[in-house]
């Protein structure tokens, strides 16, 4: 059972809201952008398998399994709602998987749309060996190196000055991974070419990525995932690194407003 939260409007204005958060990330990664938007519409916010307060699946989930499990909890918390996808990273790649479906869980025709977030693509992630490899290891670290590790992270991901308590945040996130679902996205889930199964994908589709992404370039997205999605439409974030969430939380909650706001026009 993946832990999730839930923020319910006193009147909805359209479609319901899941979230899927980034590879070392969990629910508190969206804090601020729910807040934005949780006037207006039902916001469910998931720990992906093995981060934040969700056990993890075994150290070689699939993105499959991670899509079940994420399939099942809209499920329960949603029934036939309809709802908007929006994937941070990681949860990009899940989220084109959960719109593509699996051959234990189709794709719901109760999804309208997917806002995606720098989104890791539906190739193999170009993670340079040597990164990788230091991520693996940083599991077996003694705890004083892996504090170092995980703060070396947060710098790198990021562009935009943030305060000491949201730095904190992403170094605690970081660091509470658990090791299974942290080796698995790297040795399994990001290695994964799912690209064959973005074709049938025939809703709307959004993208947006910081400029100064080191963790995945802006380039990788009109390289590695708009050419398996022609509907999708890429905006390009000026000054802002890979946690637009948490760097950009106004913009990112602005541009999710306006595709929702843009899907009922378009269906009314």
């Amino acid at each position: 059972m993946l832990h999730t939260l839930t923020r319910t409007p006193q009147s909805a204005t359209g479609p319901a809201l899941v979230f899927l958060h980034y590879y070392g990330g969990s629910i508190q990664s969206w804090s601020t952008v729910v807040d934005r938007l949780a006037a207006d519409f039902y916001c469910l916010v998931i720990d992906l398998p093995g981060f934040g307060d969700s056990p993890p699946i075994s150290d070689h989930q699939t993105v499959d399994d991670v899509t079940e499990a994420v399939t099942d909890a809209i499920k329960v918390q949603l029934g036939d709602r309809p709802f908007v996808l929006v994937g941070h990273s990681m949860g990009g790649k899940l989220a084109l998987a959960v719109a593509s479906g699996t051959l234990s869980s189709p794709a719901s025709a109760a999804l309208q749309g997917l806002v995606l977030l720098a989104p890791s693509p539906p190739v193999p992630e170009p993670i340079p060996d040597k990164d990788r490899q230091a991520m693996l290891d940083q599991p077996s670290l003694p705890p004083d190196e892996q504090q170092k590790a995980a703060e070396k992270t947060a710098n790198n991901i990021t562009n935009r000055p943030l305060s000491e308590l949201t730095r904190q945040l992403i170094v605690t996130d970081n660091l509470r991974s658990s090791t299974e679902g942290w080796i698995a996205w790297l040795t399994t889930g990001s290695r994964e070419d799912i690209s064959a199964r973005m074709v049938p994908i025939n809703v709307p589709i959004t993208i947006l990525a910081g400029d100064h992404d080191n963790a995945l370039p802006h380039s990788v997205q009109t390289d590695m995932v708009l050419p398996y999605l022609p509907q999708a439409a890429l905006t390009i974030v000026a000054g802002a690194g890979h946690l637009l969430p948490i760097e950009e939380p106004d913009l990112v909650a602005n541009a999710i407003s306006t595709f929702c706001r843009q899907l009922k026009q378009q269906t009314t």
